[in-house]
């Protein structure tokens, strides 16, 4: 009983365009609001650590780096919530655009 609506299904789908896309070779665009790998603008950071009070995984500590405290983000806990960027009050952490983050080590997942 069902053989001839599947084999419909099958006849219908043998001339339609694929739903998927073929991903390695060719890739989506990333919409303007995707909350992609952070950026960090030292220039404008002030060391408040606002930013690590307000992350809810804990993901972002304050370390002295060079001639300063700046946050250090492990993106390997990151929720992507973004509340660390609109804590703070200079702007230093930017929504970034970056999709592809997969990594064999877990030293290039950390942000500093």
């Amino acid at each position: 009983m069902r053989l001839p609506s599947l084999l419909k299904e099958v006849w219908k789908n043998l001339f339609e365009k694929p739903a998927t896309v073929k991903y390695p070779h060719e890739k989506l665009g990333v919409p303007e609001s995707y909350r992609g790998k952070h950026l960090l603008a030292r220039s404008r950071c002030t060391g408040c650590g606002l930013c690590g009070e307000v992350c809810p995984a804990s993901a972002i500590t304050m370390e002295q780096l060079g001639n300063g405290i700046f946050p250090v983000i492990d993106l390997s806990k990151c929720i992507f919530c973004y509340q660390c960027g609109d804590a703070c009050p200079r702007g230093a952490i930017i929504r970034g655009r970056e999709v592809e983050l997969a990594s064999w080590s877990k030293e290039d997942l950390i942000l500093k």
